[in-house]
């Protein structure tokens, strides 16, 4: 790869061979967005931080993606029409933002699905089609409850099979805790789909991004370090930079040359929003160019290039173990690059950095077997310098010379259940184009995880801790029940019953008073987001400790504070039986006496009544 880098004669010359070619462009992907401006919205998003969001998403979105945008609460608003995103588009978009509002009296999801989605066919398009609903709350059309209960029916039922039935994926960004988030997960989950959840609005920015990358990812190109490489077939690059409270973005161009907000190059410019910078180059200078004052893994180098990349469709979520075929090419003027003299000096990858993983595998499970071990890399000759061995997580494509694109299984066996971002990247020596999507790895629907605590001097009281972790996109975690069972030395028994309702991921402490081994079972009850029954046994866990136990003189002094005194005991039970024996003879004397005053109050009664 170096020597590509010192090669800029060879780059010239493979570019000369990036001429048009008979083959149709690939169809652009189609993204609608649905943005709440129900009256809560007030509360939840009090300085309006969807207006940013929404801005990040215009200057990013890919030139050439089909997109459209609507406000809706008891209506729905056309913000801007679907139409091929150019330059005009986006500056009419920029002008209507200050038309997001929090004045909406209801929050009508269906009627702004069946509004955004209405000039779909039902016949799956070429290109793929993406709906992002955004929403702080629940199906609300009406005052009274049924009206609304009996939309979020139509929704689950007639409005998301006809949304599989069109081919739509379903991206879903949740605002607060209030949200309907069993159907907000059903939406995505059904239809291939992404959902993000946020506390507060602060964090819209990056869930925005996040969706645009799952829906129409643009072309980026790799940052290391802080720094980026900028080569002569890019036109324009955006640095979207997101800057902490106090900090401030520079940027060093390849000259040493700096550029601030106060210092602004001739061809800048620079969109300064609540919590990030987008800064905008045209004609950038080629070479290296270095980011400073700000460091975040969501910041964006997006460029605007003839020379470009494109990515095959990876499903949002997969199983533990599962391998999805990946596939990645370069492309000219939206057209595949075809000439195999050039393919062939093209280095392509993956690589997956982890995001949000489940914890590591407890002492008492058995970690996963090891990835397999790679070849032994060829034996290098004294004074030679060793071929550089990809860094872990990343992952070479294999050129296929009948389809001229990249492909490979994407090696997952070995990862935790999870959130992953995936980086694709074209590596031409003197360019580099990057595309990024998310992969969410599944777990099983409840897994368990079990830690010792042994004494110490801030708790000296031994515990068995176990974490309970569900997977919402299996199972309704509201709708869990169940137990544990854990067992321990000399027949100690300990039952822990999870009743409806918890919050999940949950943390049992157990207190344990002897050493050795406990062994911990469970067995749990719940429904599918289809509300269909599930049961589910996790794998048991064994955890031994061996703490010091209680010293013999500590159990003769617990003995003889718990031994039994016979004597006493003796005089308990005959004081006890005595006063038993009085109450007894005092209850029969008592009811002997009422009887037999009774009975000549009878005989004279006869006697009158004769």
């Amino acid at each position: 790869m170096s020597s590509l880098r010192r090669a800029p004669t060879l780059l010239a010359v493979i570019l000369l061979w990036l001429v048009a070619i008979q083959a149709p462009l690939a169809a652009p992907a189609d993204v609608r967005l649905l943005i709440d401006v129900s009256g809560s919205m007030r509360q939840n998003d009090p300085r309006n931080l969807r207006a940013p969001a929404l801005q990040l998403v215009n200057e990013l979105m890919p030139a050439g993606s089909i997109a459209g945008v609507w406000l809706f609460a008891e209506q729905t608003e056309v913000l801007i029409p679907p139409a091929p995103v150019d330059e005009a588009w986006k500056k009419r978009l920029g002008q209507r933002l200050n038309r997001i509002h929090s004045r909406g009296l209801f929050t009508d999801i269906e009627r702004a699905i069946r509004t955004a989605t209405e000039d779909w066919s039902t016949t799956p398009a070429e290109g793929e089609r993406h709906l992002i609903l955004f929403t702080d709350g629940l199906v609300d059309v009406s005052k009274e409850p049924e009206p609304s209960a009996a939309s979020r029916e139509r929704i689950l039922s007639e409005q998301l099979e006809a949304l599989k039935t069109m081919g739509v994926k379903v991206h879903t960004i949740g605002l607060s805790d209030q949200i309907d988030e069993p159907l907000m997960r059903l939406l995505a989950t059904q239809t291939d789909g992404w959902m993000e959840t946020a506390q507060d609005a602060e964090t819209l920015q990056r869930l925005f991004l996040r969706v645009l990358e799952q829906s129409a990812p643009p072309t980026t190109v790799p940052l290391e370090g802080n720094r980026f490489e900028i080569d002569d077939q890019v036109r324009e690059f955006t640095l979207l930079a997101f800057r902490p409270e106090g900090g401030q973005t520079q940027l060093t161009t390849p000259d040493g040359e700096r550029i601030r907000v106060d210092q602004l190059a001739p061809g800048v410019r620079w969109r300064a929003e609540a919590g990030y910078d987008l800064v905008t180059l045209t004609n950038p200078k080629p070479g290296q160019w270095r980011i400073r004052g700000v460091e975040d893994p969501d910041n964006r180098v997006v460029v605007v290039t003839d020379l470009d990349i494109e990515a095959g469709p990876l499903p949002n979520t997969i199983g533990l173990g599962e391998m999805p075929k990946t596939e990645t090419w370069l492309t000219d003027h939206k057209q595949p690059v075809k000439r195999l003299e050039l393919l062939e000096v093209l280095v392509a990858k993956v690589t997956l950095v982890a995001e949000s993983v489940a914890d590591e595998p407890p002492e008492s499970t058995p970690a996963p077997s090891a990835p397999p071990a790679p070849p032994a890399p060829p034996a290098v000759e004294e004074g030679q310098t060793p071929p550089p061995q990809p860094p872990p997580g990343e992952q070479r494509l294999t050129l296929d010379p009948a389809t001229t694109r990249f492909s490979g299984m994407l090696q997952t066996a070995t990862l935790a259940p999870g959130v992953y971002r995936v980086d694709f990247v074209i590596d031409g020596g003197s360019f580099q184009r990057q595309l990024t999507k998310r992969i969410k790895i599944k777990g099983a629907p409840l897994s368990l995880t079990y830690e010792r605590q042994q004494p110490s001097e801030t708790d000296p009281l031994a515990a068995i801790q176990i974490q309970l972790s569900a997977e919402p996109d299996l199972v309704d975690p509201a709708s869990l029940l169940g137990y544990l069972l854990v067992r321990g030395p000399d027949d100690w028994t300990e039952v822990v019953e999870i009743t409806k309702g918890k919050r999940f991921p949950l943390m049992i402490k157990i207190p344990v008073q002897r050493p050795g081994e406990y062994r911990i079972s469970s067995h749990f009850m719940g429904r599918t987001l289809t509300d269909d029954p599930i049961e589910i046994q996790p794998d048991p866990g064994v955890l031994n400790f061996d703490f010091e136990a209680p010293s013999s003189q500590a159990d003769e002094e617990t003995a003889a504070g718990n031994a039994i005194s016979w004597p006493w005991l003796l005089i308990y039970l005959l004081g006890g039986n005595a006063l038993l024996g009085a109450a007894l003879a005092l209850t029969w004397w008592l009811m002997t006496r009422a009887r037999s005053g009774r009975e000549p109050a009878q005989k004279t009664a006869k006697r009158k009544r004769a």
